[in-house]
C-alpha cells in the first residue's frame, strides 16, 4: 500500500489508473488493518490524503497556469448599452494593445457551449498551443469540467476503498482536506476572470454552466462539491448585476442628455422615424439573455435587472420621442423601435421570454398606425 501512494508521486501519473487497478485489490487488506490496527491504517490514510492533495493541486496549478495563456476578448466599461459606436471605436484605435473585434451585445454562437455533448475538457497542452480569441466562458467551462470530472473521481474512489472502514461523514473530511486547495485555485480563476468584466452575457453563460455541474454532480450523487459549486455562484451574481447597473445608468446618463428644445422647421424635416441605434443592440442584448434563461428560476436576479434595463430604454425613445416635431412621425418612431425590438426577441423561448414578448406587444399595439 505504501509502495502505491509512492507511485502516486512519480511524474505523469496517471493516478486514476493506479486507484483502480492497484489501489482496490487491497480494500480488503485495509478494512483488516482498520480493524486489528486502526493507528497505522490512520497514518496510511493520512499519507494517501497528502498525496492525493499535492497530487491534485500540482495537477491543476499546471492546468491554471495553461488556460491563462489562452487570449480572451476585453469587455470593459466601454461596451455598455449607453455608449456611442463613436467613443467606443476611437477608444479602441487609441489603445495601446490591438482588441480582436467582438460583440458584447449578441449571444450568436457562444450558446453553444451549453449545448455541446463534447464533455471533455480542453488539455493543457492544447490551451497552450490556442491560437484563437475566446469569450471568458472558454477558461471557465474547461477548468471546472476537468475540476468536476476529477473531484467526481476521487469521491468515488474514497467511498469505495474507505467504506465502511470510515463513516460518510469521514470520508467528507478527508475529500474536503484533499480538494481544499485546488478548490481554491478554482475561485481564484472566477474571482479574476469576473472581477473587471463588463460582459453580461459571458456572466450569464458561466452561471449556467455552474448550474449544469450542479446537476451533473446530483445526478452523480457527489454531494461533496456543493460547497465549491455555491462558492461560485456567489462571485458570479454579484457581479452580474454590477453589469447590468452599469448598462442602466449609461443609457440613463445618454436620455438626461436629450436637449428638450423645439426642433427648427428644417430640423424638423430631417427627423427620421426609423429604430434608433441603441433599440437594435438593447433587442440583440435582451435576446441573449432570454436565450440563457429559458429554464430561468423565478428567485434568480436576471428578471428584476431586465426589467430596470427595460424601463431605463423606454424612458430613452420616450424623451427622444418628444424632440420630434411631427406627432404622427413621433408615434412611429415609438412603434419601430419596439415592433423592431420584438422582431429580435420574437423566436425565444421561456417563461421570461413570453413576459417580455407580451408587454413589448403592448408597446406596439399603443403606438400601431395612428388613422
Amino acid at each position: 500500500m505504501v509502495a502505491q501512494i509512492k507511485a502516486l508521486r512519480s511524474p505523469n501519473i496517471n493516478a486514476q489508473i493506479i486507484q483502480q487497478q492497484h489501489f482496490i485489490r487491497y480494500k480488503d487488506l485495509f478494512t483488516f488493518l482498520h480493524r486489528h490496527h486502526p493507528q497505522l491504517a490512520e497514518q496510511i490514510g493520512q499519507a494517501y490524503m497528502n498525496t492525493m492533495r499535492w497530487y491534485f493541486v500540482n495537477q491543476f496549478t499546471r492546468y491554471h497556469k495553461a488556460l491563462e495563456k489562452i487570449k480572451l476578448h476585453i469587455i470593459d466599461k466601454h461596451d455598455v448599452l449607453g455608449q456611442d459606436d463613436g467613443s467606443r471605436k476611437s477608444n479602441i484605435l487609441s489603445g495601446a494593445k490591438a482588441t480582436t473585434p467582438h460583440d458584447a451585445f449578441n449571444l450568436g454562437r457562444r450558446i453553444d457551449m451549453l449545448k455541446t455533448s463534447n464533455q471533455a475538457a480542453l488539455s493543457s497542452f492544447l490551451a497552450e498551443e490556442e491560437k484563437s480569441t475566446h469569450y471568458m466562458e472558454v477558461p471557465f467551462r474547461n477548468f471546472n469540467l476537468a475540476l468536476v470530472d476529477n473531484a467526481s473521481a476521487e469521491y468515488s474512489f474514497l467511498t469505495t476503498f474507505f467504506a465502511p472502514s470510515l463513516s460518510y461523514s469521514a470520508i467528507s473530511r478527508h475529500f474536503n482536506y484533499i480538494f481544499e486547495p485546488t478548490f481554491a485555485l478554482g475561485q481564484s480563476l472566477t474571482k479574476s476572470l469576473v472581477h473587471e468584466t463588463f460582459d453580461c452575457l459571458g456572466l450569464l453563460l458561466c452561471v449556467r454552466l455552474n448550474q449544469h455541474f450542479a446537476f451533473e454532480l446530483q445526478r452523480r450523487k457527489i454531494p461533496a462539491v456543493d460547497g465549491y459549486i455555491n462558492g461560485t455562484s456567489m462571485s458570479l451574481w454579484p457581479r452580474f448585476q454590477v453589469v447590468m447597473d452599469y448598462h442602466c445608468e449609461s443609457v440613463r446618463t445618454v436620455t438626461n442628455g436629450i436637449s428638450t428644445r423645439k426642433p427648427s422647421a428644417s430640423e424638423q424635416a430631417k427627423q427620421s422615424a426609423a429604430p434608433h441605434f441603441m433599440t437594435q443592440r438593447f433587442g440583440q442584448f435582451m435576446a441573449g439573455i432570454l436565450a440563457l434563461s429559458t429554464e430561468a428560476g423565478d428567485d434568480e436576479p436576471v428578471s428584476a435587472s431586465l426589467t430596470r434595463l427595460r424601463s431605463e430604454l423606454e424612458a430613452f425613445l420616450t424623451k427622444t420621442s418628444k424632440a420630434i416635431g411631427d406627432s404622427r412621425k413621433r408615434e412611429r418612431f415609438l412603434y419601430n423601435n419596439y415592433s423592431l425590438i420584438l422582431t429580435i426577441i420574437g423566436d425565444v423561448e421561456g417563461k421570461l421570454a413570453l413576459e417580455q414578448q407580451e408587454h413589448f406587444e403592448g408597446l406596439k399595439t399603443a403606438f400601431g398606425e395612428v388613422g
